[in-house]
């Protein structure tokens, strides 16, 4: 769910973030909140997703520290997750389906 998730938020934020800003926003998802992801992991993925033209990338001039990678959704990122969109809805509906069909399930045994 990383890949999504990045997409995600770089989606709307056309000045970019950072590899950090990243690591933060996606605290803020309920997804990654009690579980955040591998930060080794994430920065590998950056690069995956920059190599497969998903993201571009920028350095940026730090006053404080080296110079940062600023990342960037590209035309082919958007596409992909509206790929993803569908996707995920999908499976969604199938969950909700399952759901509601196991609530049933429990319940009737429950009064049996």
């Amino acid at each position: 769910m990383l890949r999504p998730a990045i997409l995600t938020i770089l989606c709307d934020r056309a000045e970019g973030l950072h590899g950090y800003a990243v690591e933060q926003e996606l605290q803020t998802l309920k997804f990654f909140r009690d579980q955040p992801p591998d930060y080794t992991g994430l920065y590998r993925l950056l690069k995956r997703m920059e190599s497969e033209e998903l993201l571009s990338s920028t350095k940026s001039d730090s006053h404080a520290g080296p110079c940062k990678r600023v990342y960037r959704l590209t035309d082919r990122g958007r596409r992909c997750l509206s790929r993803w969109l569908d996707s995920l809805t999908k499976y969604q509906e199938m969950l909700e389906d399952l759901l509601a069909r196991a609530k049933e399930t429990v319940e009737i045994s429950e009064t049996s």
